[in-house]
């Protein structure tokens, strides 16, 4: 079991759990007690039960070879990582595979595979904008703030205040049917037991208005990077 693995995969999942919007009630607490106390038996688990992460994982561990709970498929599929670049658009037939196993209705994999992409990157911003927030639970309304919020958008903190911190977040707009980058700043609130050291200056990623994590250099050129490739297919 890759403990590093499962708490990054956990960071991302908290917070659309939490909401009611993907996996059962039940991964709230097993996904909080993997980063906060490091166990983490329970997470592949309560992973398999998340309509949209689960094909995903499922896909890119059969591109690569390896474990689905694996840190190059987690961190592939979240942060984005070299990895991607071994998908091809061959691999997209796979993912519909994968949600026909988890149980997606037919007819919108029948959409999906009359829309193919002319890129496939199995990354979360790739299901976000493709396939479309909310559009596999229905959940949520497919919006532009929905695809925000759902994102995984980075930035620096450029202000803390008592338990709030102040973030430049790199987000997305919509013109003439294209998406591009720009910056938004808000206010989140600061989980001391996920980011007991944040301070002013640190570059966080933000999912569904939650601090999930202090990126590395790596992680955020990782992000940055594959957040624009996705965007040169839409």
């Amino acid at each position: 079991m890759d403990i590093k693995a499962l708490q990054l995969g956990s960071r991302f999942s908290i917070s659309p759990n939490s909401l009611g919007y993907c996996g059962r009630k039940s991964a709230i607490t097993v996904t909080e007690n993997c980063v906060i106390n490091n166990v983490c038996d329970k997470v592949e688990e309560e992973f398999s039960n998340f309509i949209g992460l689960n094909p995903y994982l499922e896909t890119l561990s059969k591109v690569l070879n390896s474990s689905k709970s694996s840190y190059e498929v987690i961190e592939g599929y979240w942060l984005g990582n070299d990895n991607l670049k071994k998908a091809s658009i061959g691999d997209y037939e796979i993912l519909l595979a994968n949600f026909l196993k988890q149980g997606i209705p037919e007819f919108f994999v029948k959409e999906l595979e009359n829309k193919k992409p002319k890129q496939f990157i199995p990354f979360h911003l790739f299901q976000v904008l493709h396939v479309g927030v909310g559009k596999v639970s229905g959940s949520v309304p497919f919006n532009l703030e929905t695809i925000n919020q759902c994102m995984i958008r980075w930035g620096k903190v450029t202000k803390i205040n008592k338990n709030l911190a102040t973030i430049k977040l790199n987000s997305l707009k919509s013109e003439k049917d294209k998406y591009s980058l720009i910056f938004i700043e808000d206010q989140f609130p600061i989980n001391q037991d996920f980011t007991p050291s944040l301070k002013v200056g640190d570059t966080v990623a933000v999912h569904w208005k939650m601090i999930a994590k202090i990126l590395t250099k790596k992680e955020e050129s990782n992000l940055s990077f594959w957040t624009k490739e996705v965007l040169k297919g839409f």
